[in-house]
């Protein structure tokens, strides 16, 4: 796979929710099964997702690992929302195993706050959720010329 959209079948128009826009994250947990919540990147993950309205959409997240470095998920797609679910449709990735994959999420859109909540959460193991918590990120000019 070559990673190019035309490798896509099947891709529908954007429908259902309006997540248009650049969200920046505000938080990240999991609940384990036995109800143990826990930040797998402490509080110190930042990152943004942006929607296109014409279906195009990328994930930029950085966060510290244990040994001091800075770790970093990057993809970016097309996608799709369908009733109260979003898929990510991965062409481009950071990480080439995750290229023409799909990431599939459960969305809660309130007041501005978009939470995206997957079951199971990657490292959770059955019954976990991971949610990523994104705030609408507000349109701002750089204080000096560029």
């Amino acid at each position: 796979m070559d990673g190019s959209d035309s490798t896509i079948s099947g891709l529908t128009p954007v429908q259902g929710l309006d997540l248009s826009g650049a969200w920046h994250l505000a938080d990240c947990y999991m609940v384990y099964a036995n109800g143990k919540v826990q930040r797998p990147w402490g509080r110190s993950a930042s990152g943004y997702l942006i929607y296109a309205p014409e279906g195009h959409m990328c994930k930029s997240l950085n966060y510290p690992k244990a040994d001091g470095s800075i770790a970093c998920i990057s993809y970016c797609g097309r996608y799709e929302v369908a009733g109260d679910r979003v898929r990510h449709l991965v062409s481009v990735s950071a990480d080439i195993n995750d290229v023409g994959t799909t990431e599939e999420q459960t969305i809660t859109l309130t007041h501005g706050r978009l939470t995206l909540s997957a079951t199971p959460a990657p490292a959770g193991g059955p019954g976990s959720i991971i949610y990523s918590v994104w705030d609408k990120a507000e349109a701002t000019l750089p204080s000096t010329p560029l």
